[in-house]
């Protein structure tokens, strides 16, 4: 990377320009620039913190949620029973891949396939897996591993070998984590496939985006340090897209042609040019309102705070999905090792110095993931505990001119829910209590002030029906959009979620994990839990009362077809322009399970052959 100020930055032509140096950004800024006959400027809000300890040590990744130094603190407006939910979204070069909690997790063929059924064609698990492969750099199981942890599922032929990502098992298992993989065995729930082949349900240890040293593998250290000294290559930090600046002529399809972009850095405002593309990677609460600020949206919308409307396009900044879950804390029995012996303060600083000297420990430890169809929930179930489930869904939440394709996406995640080879949930967990009656603050909702020692599980629901929205709170891109995903709107969410939550008491209550826990895991943290536990009669109650979300949103800048169903078209261009592309996870027109890193990624590999 060439260091550059502002001002310099703003006096280049770049061939491409790149709106956020995130996850996405610095894949694409370094596939592109391999060329070296294209110039290519990335702007990015936040800095270069690639040798961070606190984004490095994977244990601190909470740490650094809800700090503005590191986190842009994103907010949903009041939800269900008025709860807001906090958003950590990365604002460090490399974006969110630098704060997450390194999974590597998978989401299934027909999940991908299924963008292609909704008319997106070159959207397909055999076509996309190629890309997936080129980012992955999955490093040999360990012997730690291998002696600890059933990982015979792993299929290497599914796994990419020399991407610039780098993945692993984690090199340290709690007790907790040990007795993960035999309590769904016990269950008949044990994984069968590799997940990383889109076809695995089941408990199992999962893979971390750890490198060799067991130090967090994130764009900001391999897409990013792989590519900074090629000339043609400027990255600006501190400096943020304000808006696409577009030609007084349009071309003969009456398209847009964006010629540059306007930025703020240092408090003062610069134009700068691109003569080929501007490719907006901001993520799936900015990318939006990127393009509102730049006239292309909602035109009532754009109207209410004065913006000129280039192109009227309805589905911008709607289609907003995200992975609500619901907590489960436990008592944990006596003896047992939480995340409650960091209070104190001479634990905690031993257990940074083994990860500084050995590089293991709780610190370079993570979570494994378990993940179940709908029909295996039920089977955790106790009798005349199944909540009704309709046949057909009632109708997605929708803008009133795309009705038909809310219809297609309702059909397509019904069909899945019934499916006995589709993840319907996700379960995992932390060594440690909640207080789930604070979701606006990660680190109140993350731990508990109640004495003693706790255990929680978290149930994912995979593939919700609800649907909502991010857009513009007024004319200034320096004010945080409206984040409105309408948790648990759609009735068949809550169903879903109640089951889930009923059907983690199930798994706690079974060997060996319950003997790790209270009155063999039927013992709820008080405060903050049903003293009685879960049954049909309080569980609806609890999920409005307790959820939060997994911090996943997507499809915000959905692909679709044009007048109104999407935002961008199979090649990821932007309705009405012919030359402005967005590449994130608000392109995802459905959900998929698990985390998005992988998918991401493979959304800039994918462009450069796009």
């Amino acid at each position: 990377m060439v260091l550059i100020t502002a001002a310099a930055f703003a006096a280049s032509t770049f061939d491409y320009l790149i709106a956020g140096g995130g996850t996405a950004g610095l894949t694409l800024a370094a596939r592109l620039s391999e060329n070296p006959n294209i110039n290519v400027g990335v702007i990015e809000a936040g800095v270069d913190r690639s040798n961070d300890p606190k984004v490095l040590t994977p244990g601190l990744a909470t740490s650094m949620w809800g700090d503005g130094e590191y986190d842009w603190g994103f907010e949903t407006v009041g939800q269900t029973n008025g709860r807001v939910v906090a958003h950590p979204r990365g604002k460090v070069l490399g974006g969110s891949s630098a704060i997450n909690l390194n999974l590597w997790t998978h989401a299934s063929q027909r999940d991908i396939d299924d963008w292609g059924a909704l008319g997106n064609k070159g959207w397909s698990w055999a076509e996309l897996l190629p890309y997936y492969k080129r980012s992955e750099n999955f490093l040999t199981t360990s012997e730690i591993a291998a002696q600890q942890e059933d990982v015979s599922f792993v299929n290497p032929s599914c796994h990419g070998e020399s991407g610039p990502v780098q993945n692993k098992f984690p090199p340290f298992y709690s007790d907790f984590y040990n007795d993960w993989s035999p309590t769904f065995k016990n269950l008949n729930l044990g994984v069968r496939d590799d997940p990383k082949c889109g076809l695995g349900l089941g408990g199992a240890t999962t893979l971390v985006t750890f490198d060799e040293t067991n130090a967090r593998s994130y764009a900001g250290n391999t897409y990013y340090t792989q590519s900074a000294i090629r000339p043609n290559l400027k990255i600006l930090t501190n400096a943020l897209v304000s808006k696409i600046n577009f030609q007084p002529f349009r071309t003969a399809n009456a398209d847009l042609i964006a010629y540059g972009v306007d930025f703020t850095a240092e408090g003062k405002t610069y134009a700068v040019n691109a003569t080929k593309e501007v490719l907006i990677t901001a993520g799936t609460f900015q990318s939006p309102q990127l393009l509102e600020l730049s006239g292309i949206g909602s035109s009532a919308i754009l109207k209410k705070y004065g913006v000129p409307v280039l192109y009227d396009n309805p589905a911008v900044g709607e289609n907003l999905q995200d992975h609500v879950l619901v907590p489960l804390s436990f008592e944990a029995a006596p003896g047992e090792s939480t995340q409650e012996d960091f209070r104190n303060l001479t634990l905690v600083q031993q257990a940074l110095e083994l990860y500084a000297t050995q590089r293991t420990g709780p610190f370079a430890s993570s979570t494994p993931t378990a993940y179940l169809s709908y029909a295996q929930l039920l089977t955790l179930l106790l009798p005349g505990q199944r909540p009704p489930l309709p046949r057909r869904p009632t109708t997605h939440i929708s803008n009133g001119k795309n009705q038909a394709y809310y219809d297609k996406q309702a059909q397509l995640t019904l069909d899945k829910l019934y499916r006995s080879d589709e993840a319907a949930a996700q379960m995992l967990f932390i060594p440690g209590g909640t207080t789930p009656s604070d979701v606006s603050n990660t680190s109140i909702f993350l731990q508990t002030d109640a004495p003693g020692h706790y255990f929680t599980l978290f149930g994912v629901l995979e593939h919700p029906f609800s649907r909502g929205s991010v857009h513009v709170s007024s004319p200034s891109i320096t004010d945080k959009p409206a984040v409105d995903p309408r948790y648990l709107s759609h009735p068949l969410d809550l169903i879903v979620l109640a089951t889930i939550a009923l059907a983690m008491q199930t798994v706690a209550q079974t060997a060996p994990l319950s003997a790790r826990l209270a009155g063999g895991g039927t013992v709820l943290q008080q405060p903050g839990f049903p003293k009685e536990g879960l049954g049909l009669r309080n569980v609806a109650g609890f999920v409005r009362g307790a959820f939060s979300s997994e911090y996943h949103p997507l499809g915000t800048c959905a692909m679709g077809g044009k007048g109104g169903m999407g935002v961008v078209d199979e090649r990821l261009r932007v309705w009405g322009t012919g030359n402005v592309r967005v590449v994130d996870a608000s392109v995802a027109p459905l959900m998929e399970p698990s985390s998005f890193l992988l998918r991401i990624m493979g959304r800039g590999e994918n462009i450069i052959g796009l």
